[in-house]
């Protein structure tokens, strides 16, 4: 008997040291990983005991877990912050470490799109084609003459009637119903110094000012077309902010002046006007801008908004010797709107609820009293402009607000600068009920870091960044060192306000809308949606759109291409075609023809849109897209 209990115990022993021998098994961590989409997932099939750690080393890929212990499934995602580049697939690298080690590659596959666009034909018109030839000039059945002799001793030809005859330059209109042949009668008589077709011309030509090419936001709105429109009703827009600097030439004509209704609602100290004003001054009718604490070389916050709306086209005579002699252009160089400066912000930029809420009533034509004067405005203002704010609400400044809106005033204010720093906070006036509340775009159309994106927001213009070489908005400013007048580009909701401010002006001074609201509805109807569908929190309901709210006829662009799903992007179409990468999935592709020409496809120009599925690796061929014109 013993000697079994001994056989059993070694082999028991036996048993426990086989076990020990036995070869760990083998852990399977993949070398590389292929993901579908956005989305993918690498299974680390490891020893229930095994600790270990991802790392990973490109910034458009995040796992999740990135430890553990044992096997398990990390969660793979792509997230680009940044405009995707066109590359066919992207490779991200993790590092597992721990009790395991390994290099696994990631590899993100895109699909080569291509495709081809043509402009439909009209139905019963041969093959479509990418071009339409110009339209033909309208036709006339009026000729012009000069005659040689006195008109009273001139046979007039038949079939032709005389509609007006300019005695002193011997020129007369003649009216008829074959021109054309008329024409060619009067060519061979010996009475007759010349003859023409009276034809048509139209206003042709982008303003040739120094600074206008770099004033990309004109191209941005479509407002470099604003010559094909003529204005007729004055406007004035109240530009509630630093003051302004009445001696720049560029603005020269555009501004309401001192004994014209600007004021002052600051006052300057009578010692030391770039101080403090004086506690309890009721101000005074000059606001010019004395001076900028903050940037005095290149400063006064209210002349630079001024200069967006009203800086004059064509020339001057330069300040000095190194000076331009053309500056930039307004929004509204040429329509008759006048800029009326009010005052409300010092030396150091900030001002008060109090003298905010005066100056609103004040520019919309309401009495009020400012240190016990009775204050008047003898130029009511049908725009007014808020390039500022505070994250405090107000009770004096929304009430202020809501009484100029009664007035049939559009109140136009800045949606705020704090969205890195305050996310979603309301800003005001900007957010006071009946204020139209305006969010900044840079030079790609997308909403800037800083715009503040809140349920008040109710529209886009561009506010520029200055993370973009060239991203900000070019303007006019002041040199208080050289006192002399210069341009600067400044970056801000401030920015974008006055473009709003401008084209609401200028639809007002068309006649294309009659009062406050129709202007409103109008400029908010033609807007560029950017962003989800519909409104939201950054663009409001869009882009500013000038063309789309006047109707303008534009010269014919070249074609566009976007897709809007995992990788968004605008392509242009060269010779009539396009090729681009993209992610896997469910894309809106729009195709239009570009014709303001600001990489967008606005409200107005032919397009089409349909909802595309992309698919798998390697090619897909979407074929031709025919654009109706």
């Amino acid at each position: 008997m013993r000697l079994f209990w001994i056989a059993l115990l070694l082999a028991m022993a036996g048993c426990a040291s086989q076990e020990a021998w036995l070869p760990a098994p083998a852990h399977v961590v993949p070398q590389e990983v292929v993901m579908e989409g956005l989305e993918g997932s690498l299974a680390l099939r490891v020893g229930s005991r095994v600790a270990w750690r991802l790392e990973v080393y490109s910034a458009w890929l995040t796992a999740t877990p990135t430890q553990g212990v044992g096997p398990g499934v990390v969660r793979l995602r792509a997230a680009f912050t940044e405009e995707m580049g066109d590359q066919p697939a992207y490779t991200a690298h993790l590092r597992l470490l721990g009790d395991v080690q390994a290099e696994i590659a990631v590899v993100l596959p895109l699909v080569r799109v291509v495709g081809q666009v043509a402009e439909a034909a009209p139905s019963g018109v041969g093959a479509p084609s990418g071009l339409r030839p110009a339209e033909p000039p309208p036709p006339t059945d009026e000729v012009l003459v000069k005659y040689r002799t006195d008109l009273r001793a001139v046979v007039l030809p038949q079939g032709s009637q005389v509609v007006s005859h300019d005695r002193v330059n011997r020129l007369t209109k003649l009216r008829t119903s074959r021109p054309q042949a008329l024409l060619e009668r009067l060519r061979l008589d010996p009475t007759v110094a010349w003859a023409e077709l009276n034809g048509r011309v139209q206003a042709q030509g982008e303003p040739t000012d120094q600074h206008y090419p770099l004033q990309w936001y004109l191209r941005t709105t479509g407002a470099r077309f604003t010559y094909l429109q003529t204005y007729s009703r004055p406007i004035t827009v109240a530009v509630v902010d630093t003051g302004v600097r009445y001696d720049h030439p560029d603005l020269a004509g555009r501004l309401w002046g001192p004994g014209e209704g600007a004021y002052d609602f600051v006052g300057d100290h009578p010692s030391d006007p770039c101080g403090d004003p004086l506690p309890g001054s009721p101000g005074d009718p000059d606001p010019t801008d004395p001076c900028d604490s903050f940037t005095s070389t290149s400063g006064s916050h209210g002349t630079h908004v001024t200069g967006i709306i009203v800086a004059n086209a064509d020339t001057f005579a330069p300040p000095c010797p190194t000076c331009t002699d053309s500056g930039i252009v307004g929004m509204a160089y040429n329509a008759p709107v006048k800029v009326l400066p009010l005052r409300v912000l010092g030396p150091q930029g900030a001002g008060t609820f109090e003298d905010v809420a005066l100056a609103i009533r004040y520019a919309a034509g309401l009495p009020v009293e400012k240190a016990g004067r009775l204050l008047v405005n003898p130029q009511p203002a049908q725009v007014i402009n808020l390039s500022l704010g505070s994250t405090l609400f107000s009770h004096a400044m929304c009430e202020a607000v809501a009484d100029a809106v009664a007035q049939g005033v559009l109140v136009v204010a800045a949606a705020g600068n704090y969205q890195d720093r305050n996310p979603g906070a309301m800003f005001y006036p900007a957010s006071c009920p009946g204020a139209i509340s305006v969010a900044a775009t840079d030079r790609n159309n997308q909403v800037t870091y800083y715009s503040q994106q809140n349920s008040e927001v109710d529209i886009a213009a561009p506010g520029g960044s200055n993370v973009q070489p060239g991203g900000g908005i070019l303007s006019t400013t002041w040199n208080y060192i050289a006192n002399q007048p210069n341009y600067t580009f400044y970056t801000g909701t401030s920015q974008a306000t006055p473009q709003v401010a401008a084209a609401l002006a200028m639809v007002l001074s068309a006649g294309a809308a009659s009062d406050a609201g129709q202007a409103w509805n109008l400029i908010r109807s033609s807007v560029t949606d950017l962003g989800p569908p519909g409104r939201d929190d950054a663009y409001g309901h869009g882009l500013l759109n000038l063309p789309g709210a006047f109707g303008w006829s534009l010269p014919l662009g070249d074609f566009l291409v976007g897709f809007q799903g995992p990788s968004s992007r605008w392509l242009p179409v060269r010779e009539g075609s396009f090729e681009t990468y993209l992610i896997p999935g469910t894309y809106t592709l729009v195709v239009c023809r570009d014709d303001s020409g600001n990489r967008l496809c606005d409200s107005g120009e032919p397009r089409i849109q349909r909802q595309i599925q992309v698919r798998g690796q390697g090619t897909f061929d979407l074929g031709t897209l025919f654009v109706e014109p």
